[in-house]
């Protein structure tokens, strides 16, 4: 069983002019990251603006992935969706074409409980076959839904095949929660940059980050430094980190992520799917200023 940790890229979409998925620049995009250190693909989660991908586009971007990598990288395919329906046909149908995982995030705006979280996720789980790893994704800020750390371990006590959580949100209280609450550890990644060698130093296993695509250097970087015992080479490299986290705090999450991935030559466009827009002269400028910055510092 391949799991996800260190280095985890959420893929976005590469998107032609016209808001089409730009296939060719999406396999360009996953030759890119195959010749870099990080540890996981994990494309159609936010960042890959899955929701607003029809059932359709999303199951030919995770066969494109899957097919270009060919195993030399873990992928695991985020497969939830605003129906349990459709999740289901999300996971079924990574397992079909050879993923090495997934990760499920809960159905966003209408607010569950957890009685209601407990019968989708194991809905879901239920529906593979085997022992192929599901990990939830824990986005309440988007979902208006919490997995708390009680139904994580319910999950995992009923069902072996669900091995972690990816929590996208900067409360460390959270990740210790999770990590002591179960019979069975979990593999816990975070989705907050400015945290990860935190979550790592309270025994997560990786971040889950967008940025991590474009500044890979650094990230991987830190994740070896920190497996090497070289606590204050990555207490300096969690500082460079944090330090870009916040320079870009004021610009648009996936239309930068997305700038800053045309400026490094990896895609054609950074058009997003309507409604979201490409950024304004302004934020362009902020951002050419991090990636110099980044360059200059790297030896690019």
């Amino acid at each position: 069983m391949k799991k996800m940790n260190g280095v985890v890229i959420p893929m976005i979409t590469p998107m032609n002019a016209d808001g089409t998925v730009d296939e060719k620049s999406l396999v360009r995009f996953c030759e890119f990251l195959m010749k870099t250190d990080v540890d996981c693909l994990y494309p159609n989660g936010t960042n890959g603006e899955s929701l607003y991908l029809s059932k359709e586009e999303r199951q030919k971007i995770a066969e494109i992935i899957v097919k270009t990598v060919g195993h030399k990288l873990p992928v695991f395919i985020q497969c939830g969706a605003m129906t349990t329906e459709e999740t289901i046909s999300h996971v079924q149908h990574a397992q079909k074409i050879g993923a090495d995982g997934v990760g499920v995030m809960s159905p966003a705006f209408f607010p569950m409980d957890e009685s209601s979280l407990y019968e989708y996720y194991k809905d879901i789980v239920s529906s593979v076959s085997g022992d192929f790893p599901v990990y939830i994704y824990n986005i309440p800020g988007c979902t208006t839904s919490d997995v708390k750390p009680e139904l994580l371990a319910r999950l995992m006590e009923e069902f072996p095949n669900v091995v972690g959580i990816k929590y996208s949100c900067p409360d460390l209280m959270r990740i210790e929660d999770y990590l002591t609450k179960p019979e069975r550890t979990p593999d816990v990644l975070i989705g907050c940059d400015s945290l990860f060698l935190q979550c790592l130093m309270t025994g997560g296993v990786g971040t889950v980050t967008g940025p991590g695509a474009i500044f890979h250097e650094r990230f991987t970087r830190l994740y070896k430094q920190y497996q090497n015992g070289d606590f204050e080479g990555a207490k300096e490299t969690q500082k460079e980190i944090v330090t870009d986290d916040r320079r870009m705090a004021s610009i648009p999450g996936i239309p930068g992520l997305k700038a800053l991935l045309k400026m490094r030559g990896i895609i054609e466009d950074d058009t997003c799917r309507k409604p979201l827009r490409k950024l304004t002269e302004e934020e362009y400028k902020v951002l050419e200023g991090i990636f110099d910055d980044y360059k200059k510092e790297e030896n690019l």
